[in-house]
C-alpha cells in the first residue's frame, strides 16, 4: 500500500470512529488518531493540507471528465488557470445532480460548449492510475461527448481551451488525466468501458 493510501485509510477510519462510536473515550481516541495523522501529513509532506472531518461514512469522491473531438479527431483540453497544465474538461461532481448532468455542467463552465453525452468510456480509481493524486481518494468517470453548440471560451478556472492531436498532447495535469488515460479513452471512445 502506498503512503498516500495509508493516510487516506487512517483519515477514513478515524472519521468513521468519530461518527459512529458510542463510547466517549473511543471518540476521543479516534479524534486523537485523526489529529496525529493530520499533524504527521503536514510535518512530513510538501504543502500543509487540512482535511475536514466528514459527517457520515467517508467514501471516495467522484470526478467526471469529457472526451470531445473536432472533425479531425483532435481532442479538446483545457489549461488550468493556476498550474498552467492541461486536462480533459470536467471536475468534481456536485451533490444533487447526476454524473452525466455534472459533466455537461462542467464542460459548459470550462469551455463554453453545450454537449450531449454519448457513452461512459472509463472508470478509474485514482489511487491506481494517477501518480500525482492528492490524499483524497476518488473515482474518475470519463464520458465520450458530442458538441451541440457554443463557441470555445475560457473561464475563471481555465486560461486556454484548445484541440490537440492525440500524439501531440501538451503538459498534462496528471492528477486529473495521464497520457495513458487520454489515449485509452480516445481509442475506446465508442467501445467498451475501461475499468481500472
Amino acid at each position: 500500500m502506498k503512503e498516500t493510501e495509508l493516510f487516506q485509510r487512517l483519515l477514513a477510519i478515524s472519521n468513521s470512529g468519530i461518527n459512529y462510536s458510542k463510547d466517549p473515550y473511543d471518540i476521543e481516541r479516534f479524534n486523537d488518531i485523526y489529529n496525529i495523522t493530520q499533524e504527521f501529513i503536514n510535518s512530513n509532506l510538501t504543502n500543509n493540507i487540512h482535511f475536514e472531518k466528514e459527517k457520515g461514512y467517508p467514501t471516495p469522491k467522484v470526478d467526471v471528465r469529457a472526451v470531445i473531438l473536432d472533425d479531425n479527431d483532435n481532442i479538446l483540453l483545457v489549461e488550468d488557470a493556476t498550474s498552467k497544465t492541461w486536462s480533459l474538461p470536467g471536475g468534481f461532481t456536485d451533490i444533487g445532480i447526476s454524473p452525466v448532468e455534472n459533466v455537461i455542467k462542467e464542460v459548459k463552465e470550462e469551455t463554453g460548449l453545450k454537449i450531449s453525452v454519448s457513452n461512459l468510456i472509463a472508470v478509474y480509481d485514482t489511487n491506481k492510475s494517477n501518480p500525482d493524486n492528492s490524499l483524497n481518494h476518488y473515482y474518475k468517470l470519463i464520458y465520450f461527448c458530442n458538441r451541440v453548440s457554443g463557441e470555445l471560451t475560457t473561464s475563471v478556472e481555465t486560461s486556454s481551451v484548445k484541440y490537440f492531436g492525440i500524439n501531440n498532447l501538451p503538459e498534462l495535469s496528471t492528477k486529473r488525466n495521464t497520457t495513458k488515460q487520454i489515449k485509452e479513452c480516445f481509442e475506446n471512445r465508442t467501445n467498451h468501458t475501461i475499468i481500472e
